[in-house]
């Protein structure tokens, strides 16, 4: 499988010229830098996805920063890794995946803070990076970034696309991707702690799921942003979805002795009931 690796840092530095020039950010945007690269990033994509297009950046300064940081990309080394994890988890296609690196927006507090500078997006089989370079550290979490959206791709073609219709878009299945996902990227980096998963304790998880999850698990009308991603009105800390999926399938690992790659095939459900 072949691993296209995309840095967008030569179109972003057209778009800073043409804003500087007094040209419309939203409209450079569009023409310098998606519309060379979005049609491609979403050819597998089922349905538009235009909501989840990256925002025009409107800090040109600290954008000039970050192209500076940008540019001294390994893309190679990159690529090398990206392909090495990519061997490691046997996708049930042949179909190149590309990934695209954008700048992130530098006054995202939760990029910048809580997320390494590092946020993923999967685009039903290619995958967007957005980067804020000039957070530090941040390549090694490119690195896991990318190898939870990856699952993603994997495990998305063997439910959504090979097993289509076998699920029943229960919450379950949310918890459990993801679950799966930030697991694999631990096996891969487990020197890495990221706050989604780590900025809860175990117990305060536990009572998350015991209170508040458990017995929406198995409904299909869960308002997925609200809890997979927090919400203060429920009283649900920031991301505290991923932070429950990541504890069922760490338990379901433990009780079943199986490794991560091996329970790609096992379904949401079935994990649950062997844990419960």
């Amino acid at each position: 499988m072949e691993i296209i690796l995309i840095n967008t840092v030569c179109e972003v530095q057209k778009y800073i010229k043409r804003v500087e020039k007094g040209a419309l950010a939203e409209v450079c945007w569009e023409e310098e830098v998606l519309s060379k690269y979005w049609n491609q990033l979403c050819i597998y994509a089922p349905f538009d996805l235009s909501e989840r297009k990256p925002k025009a950046p409107s800090d040109i300064k600290t954008l000039k920063e970050q192209c500076r940081m940008l540019e001294k990309l390994d893309i190679a080394s990159l690529q090398a890794e990206f392909t090495r994890v990519a061997s490691l988890l046997k996708n049930f296609d042949d179909d190149p995946i590309t990934i695209a690196i954008f700048p992130g927006d530098s006054n995202n507090r939760n990029l910048n803070e809580k997320q390494n500078g590092v946020v993923g997006t999967s685009l039903f089989g290619n995958i967007m990076l957005e980067v804020n370079p000039l957070v530090p550290g941040f390549e090694n979490w490119m690195k896991y970034v990318f190898a939870h959206e990856y699952h993603h791709t994997v495990w998305g073609n063997y439910w959504f696309n090979l097993h289509c219709g076998e699920l029943e878009n229960k919450f379950i299945d949310s918890l459990v991707i993801d679950g799966e996902a930030d697991s694999f990227a631990l096996f891969l980096y487990p020197e890495l702690r990221p706050q989604w998963i780590f900025g809860l304790s175990n117990e305060e998880v536990q009572v998350l799921w015991n209170e508040k999850y458990k017995e929406k698990a198995l409904r299909t009308d869960v308002d997925y942003v609200s809890y997979m991603f927090g919400s203060k009105d429920q009283e649900i800390p920031w991301c505290a979805g991923y932070a429950v999926g990541f504890m069922l399938v760490q338990e379901y690992l433990y009780k079943t002795g199986k490794g991560i790659i091996d329970i790609l095939k096992d379904k949401p459900e079935d994990i649950l009931n062997t844990i419960q």
